[in-house]
């Protein structure tokens, strides 16, 4: 991956966070950016890359499909998952799924402690919604970072 790309995927999942974090939105002309920018630095790298980032971009999109049938994740999340999974050939999809697991980890904590600071008498209340593409663009800056260390 060039610096250029690693640069282009770093603030396409930015711009995704801070979306998602300002309106619990992430823009489809966002996401359709970042798989087309993944698709555009993926191409000329020939077959066996296109189906080495093709089985990224399955099971980072099948996985998030089953979590958006059984409610945990919104439909951007989705497509945001889908579409970073275009940039990421097999063998290091498993730096970016530590990364976001822990990444989603501390980010429902800190939504847990920010919840019950908020309102510390015992209220019966419904789940609060998870920003999700944040911890999506942390994750996303990790594996770039490690990319990048690699060349």
């Amino acid at each position: 991956m060039t610096l250029l790309g690693l640069l282009v995927f770093s603030l396409l999942l930015a711009a995704a966070a801070v979306s998602d974090l300002a309106r619990y939105r992430i823009p489809n002309w966002l996401t359709a950016t970042l798989a087309m920018a993944g698709l555009a630095f993926v191409l000329p790298q020939g077959a066996n890359a296109w189906l080495s980032h093709g089985v990224s971009f399955a099971i980072l999109g099948g996985a998030a499909l089953a979590l958006y049938l059984v409610g945990a994740f919104g439909g951007g999340d989705v497509k945001l998952l889908a579409a970073a999974g275009l940039w990421m050939p097999a063998p290091s999809l498993p730096v970016f799924v530590f990364a976001l697991a822990l990444a989603g980890g501390l980010q429902a904590l800190a939504m847990l402690a920010m919840r019950r600071v908020s309102a510390p008498a015992p209220i019966v209340r419904p789940a609060a919604r998870m920003p999700y593409a944040l911890s999506v663009a942390a994750a996303g800056l990790v594996w770039a970072a490690v990319q990048l260390a690699a060349r």
